[in-house]
């Protein structure tokens, strides 16, 4: 039989792509890149207000960060409860009196421009820990703080990557 004529297989449907980023944290565990999971993005009505959802995943909260461009920097603004079959494109949710559309993780992933490393402001991920610890709701945190930034990973930080 000629194998050269043979068609590969399709890939099956129900394989899903995971959608990950690292991310450098500064925390009790030590100063690390972590894989985390990418499931989705919210958007206001008009599109001016995009925000990516990414689940930490030791504690397994659902954090929604600003994206910064210009400093690799990931600017905690809430957590989320939404389920992560949510981030489909057609669901949406109310935060703040405002109504944001859930897009899905490749949505998300796009508006990262293709960029994998970020580093995690700890002090708005700290400001959004307490603010949902107060008021056990969905709410964003107070706009981003003017302060000096960490703009590069440093050399030789271990990686720690997500269970297969």
């Amino acid at each position: 039989m000629d194998r050269s004529r043979l068609v590969p297989a399709a890939p099956a449907q129900s394989a899903r792509v995971r959608h990950s980023i690292f991310i450098y944290t500064e925390e009790q565990r030590g100063n690390q890149l972590v894989e985390s999971r990418v499931l989705g993005m919210l958007s206001d009505i008009s599109g001016s207000d995009k925000l990516i959802v990414i689940q930490d995943p030791f504690s397994g909260f659902k954090f929604v960060y600003r994206v910064d461009h210009e400093s690799s920097n990931l600017d905690a603004a809430a957590i989320t409860e939404q389920d992560e079959s949510v981030f489909n494109g057609k669901s949406s949710i109310e935060i703040n009196a405002m109504s944001y559309r859930l897009g899905t993780p490749e949505n998300a992933m796009k508006l990262l421009r293709g960029k994998t490393h970020w580093i995690q402001d700890k002090g708005s991920v700290l400001s959004v820990l307490l603010q949902n610890a107060a008021a056990r709701k969905t709410r964003f945190a107070p706009g981003r703080i003017e302060r000096d930034r960490m703009r590069k990973v440093p050399d030789g930080v271990p990686v720690e990557l997500l269970p297969t």
